[in-house]
């Protein structure tokens, strides 16, 4: 009895043994030996993005659309500069264009080299008629077949009155004022009827210096509108000529800015300081910087 028990048992348990190792095979048989041919999932198949680092669609979308859309903007501007503004290579001289402020012989400010003495600006004026050149306004610029030169003052200053016209009178030069109109009729800069007696002598000419002088790179679409229209309509109505340049305040311009400047002038003055403008767009002309302390000789050295 003893002997069948222990038989019986035997054959149970290697039946046991038996479904366990069937059950190993069916469950375990993928993953210790994969079917020939079979791919498995990577990070780098599911194309994973880490959560931090993902872009939305929507926002790969915009920054596509502002790229299509920023492009033709850059080459309207370029097309403008190079096509209807940019001074012909050939058939004549660009003009020599010069930067000054104030006239006196005293500064009342720490910026003295601004300050060029009467008796120096009477130098360069003789320096510049004896070296053959025309004087023109800021707006008449071009290519012409003589020497030509715009002798410019910013901002408007008083002395431009008392100083400076009386001696571009006697030697009968032309002249452009480029006026912050806000400053009219304020302290050290010219009033209205100083700015009407000027013009009326037919020797100087009063283009825009913006309205208030503000930082342009700084200003919305609409307050470069604003400050270019209402300086534009204050010495229009003050001089009864058009207003056709400007000088950029403190040098300072953008794409934004000269894509409206485009709009309302058909030339603008930097203050890039070279005593050449050939080569350069219409509404980027560069002028050479005058300073205190540059005596007749030292002046002609500057000029061609």
């Amino acid at each position: 009895m003893k002997s069948a028990k222990v038989n019986i048992i035997k054959a149970v348990s290697l039946l046991i043994c038996a479904v366990f190792a069937l059950s190993l095979i069916s469950c375990g048989g993928k993953e210790s030996a994969p079917v020939e041919g079979e791919t498995h999932p990577t990070v780098e198949s599911l194309n994973f993005t880490p959560i931090d680092t993902e872009k939305p669609e929507n926002e790969t979308a915009t920054e596509n659309t502002q790229e299509q859309t920023e492009e033709p903007e850059t080459e309207e501007i370029t097309e403008d500069d190079t096509t209807e503004q940019d001074p012909p290579e050939t058939g004549g001289t660009a003009p020599l264009a010069l930067m000054y402020h104030l006239i006196l012989d005293e500064p009342y400010s720490a910026l003295e080299s601004l300050f060029v003495r009467p008796s120096e600006l009477r130098g360069h004026i003789e320096a510049l008629i004896e070296k053959g050149y025309t004087f023109i306004f800021a707006d008449e610029y071009g290519m012409y077949d003589t020497k030509t030169v715009i002798m410019s003052f910013d901002d408007g200053y008083l002395d431009n009155y008392t100083e400076m016209f009386p001696i571009i009178k006697e030697y009968n030069v032309k002249v452009t004022v480029f006026m912050i109109t806000d400053y009219i009729n304020g302290g050290e800069y010219l009033s209205e009827d100083m700015i009407k007696e000027m013009s009326s002598s037919g020797l100087v000419s009063f283009q825009s210096h913006t309205a208030s002088h503000p930082a342009l790179t700084t200003l919305s679409e609409e307050s470069l509108r604003n400050e270019f229209s209402t300086s534009n309509s204050v010495i229009e109505g003050l001089t009864g000529r058009p207003v056709k340049a400007i000088c950029y305040p403190s040098g300072q311009y953008n794409d934004l800015t000269l894509s409206v400047a485009s709009e309302y002038y058909s030339f603008g003055y930097t203050t890039v300081s070279t005593n050449s403008t050939a080569g350069y767009p219409y509404l980027e002309l560069p002028r050479l910087r005058v300073n205190r302390g540059y005596s007749k000789e030292a002046f002609a050295s500057l000029i061609n």
